[in-house]
């Protein structure tokens, strides 16, 4: 960040962009145009009655809403008082959010009743400590006392502003804490990657409780003085309409939105860029990419790194557009460690750790996990990587057992846990299986108890649909093994399991 940025907040960016410009267009919503000005006068009434609620600077406030004007206005709202934002995903289940409740103790729970039967929290009628109030389509949880308060630095730069939720390998989510300099250090280095100017508008797939959406689609949005349109329901039929009917000229979102666009929108309008973030790029999106035209830049980072790396635009066309090869972005440093030793030649696969101002500050409440996560002050991401010959880093995979599909972290474990307790299962292990549309599926290698009893992926689908486990956690395509296959000591043999999977291929 620019020295004379490094005091900046995201209120006082956020400010300084309706004193610049406050009758631009900031905000598209179903046909409907919102300048900052007009946005901000929102902001200004939910601050009223915010304040109402006792807040106070570094209360936490977990936020439940869908992709919509009212949510935006709820999370600037809380951003100009100094509150924490803790974004709720609303495809959370029932145990997810009461995790998340009890660990973090928010202040204030402001979740929106769903059109769509995801209203988790908005159907609870009591909630332990916390009273109730409802105004609009909203219902408001307030906690009885302020238990915990995350403004503690002088420099307002280095407070929280937001804390966004990723699951690990154990699949219970953790609270990334990242603060105003974490959050607009990423979005400075962003917006001069991307060449994000005040002519652009970015249609906006992902949620505000995602890193993108947050990140790439409001606080690049602010900084830039462009323009965001919001669908508050995916569908590739709505992205199409958005493109048709808005001015979008480019969308940063995971691969199977990417996929969804290039192999479905016959008119791309006036898009001239795509990003694609949260998972490696398959060769064959790129290659579809270059047969329409239009050129597809790979956007490396994680939750407590975001983000951290992209493909420039110059190698990007030295190489024909096919390459997802990334280089550090401003401010960042990267490196690969093999054994315990820095990487530095081409080719030998090795450890992902970055250092910079955008890694976040820590998981909330748990400093076991934010010191493990650390190798003398650089990142460790779990991620495998190489140095091509040009010396830019190639993103091999996950060194953990995490499958992220559709730019969402979903747990083998939390996986394994839940199919391991159907009748006919003797043992299991879960894998992702790459996909061009989704980044990975889920995929499961199944023993049974009784081989000559049917199984098939439609009995595994209904006895997991019977005892109501969440449909993200359902194997989309299984093996039958005899048996596991384990080396001495237990531990599965998963490149076994690869190899019957290419094998099918």
């Amino acid at each position: 960040m620019n020295d004379d940025k490094c005091f900046d907040t995201v209120a006082k960016v956020w400010q300084k962009r309706i004193e610049i410009t406050p009758n631009s267009i900031f905000l598209a919503e179903n046909g409907h145009h919102y300048t900052y000005n007009q946005i901000n006068y929102l902001v200004q009434k939910q601050e009223k009655r915010l304040l109402s609620y006792g807040v106070k600077k570094g209360d936490i406030i977990s936020l439940q809403f869908e992709l919509d004007v009212e949510g935006i206005v709820n999370i600037l709202a809380c951003i100009n008082l100094h509150l924490v934002i803790n974004p709720l995903n609303p495809h959370f289940d029932m145990d997810e959010v009461k995790n998340l409740v009890y660990r973090f103790k928010p202040y204030l729970i402001i979740t929106q009743q769903s059109e769509r039967g995801r209203d988790t929290l908005f159907r609870l009628n009591n909630l332990t400590n916390y009273r109730i109030d409802t105004y609009e389509d909203c219902k408001v949880f307030i906690r009885n006392s302020h238990e915990i308060c995350l403004a503690k630095e002088k420099n307002e730069t280095n407070n929280p502003v937001v804390i966004l939720n990723t699951s690990g390998t154990t699949g219970v989510p953790k609270g990334v804490v990242l603060t105003n300099k974490n959050v607009l250090s990423a979005e400075y280095a962003y917006n001069k990657a991307f060449n994000v100017n005040n002519h652009d508008m970015i249609a906006i797939a992902s949620g505000m409780y995602h890193a993108i959406g947050f990140h790439h689609g409001l606080v690049s949005t602010i900084i830039a003085g462009s323009a965001m349109a919001i669908l508050r329901h995916y569908s590739i039929d709505n992205v199409v309409d958005l493109i048709k009917n808005e001015p979008i000229t480019f969308i940063d979102s995971v691969s199977t939105v990417i996929y969804d666009i290039l192999f479905n929108a016959t008119d791309l309008g006036k898009l001239n860029r795509l990003i694609c973030g949260g998972d490696k790029i398959q060769p064959d999106l790129l290659k579809k990419a270059d047969k329409r035209g239009i050129p597809l830049y790979n956007c490396y980072g994680l939750t407590e790194a975001v983000p951290c790396s992209y493909t420039p635009q110059a190698y990007f066309e030295q190489h024909n557009h096919m390459t997802a090869a990334i280089k550090p972005m401003e401010g960042i440093e990267m490196r690969i460690i093999n054994h315990g030793k820095v990487i530095t030649t081409s080719n030998i696969q090795g450890s992902i750790e970055v250092k910079g101002p955008v890694i976040f500050k820590e998981y909330l409440f748990n400093s076991e996990k934010t010191k493990s996560s650390f190798d003398d002050g650089w990142f460790i991401t779990g991620d495998n990587g190489h140095y091509n010959y040009d010396h830019l880093l190639v993103i091999d995979g996950r060194e953990s057992d995490k499958i992220i599909r559709g730019g969402e972290n979903i747990s083998s474990q939390a996986v394994e846990e839940k199919v391991k307790h159907c009748q006919n299962v003797k043992e299991v292990t879960i894998l992702g299986i790459p996909d061009v549309r989704l980044g990975q599926r889920i995929g499961a290698f199944i023993a049974l108890k009784d081989k000559n009893q049917p199984f098939n992926k439609q009995t595994l689908i209904d006895e997991l649909n019977n005892r109501s486990v969440d449909k993200k956690f359902w194997p989309e395509k299984i093996w039958i093994v005899n048996s596991i296959p384990r080396t001495a000591n237990g531990k599965v043999k998963k490149y076994i399991l690869k190899q019957m999977v290419e094998g099918e291929k």
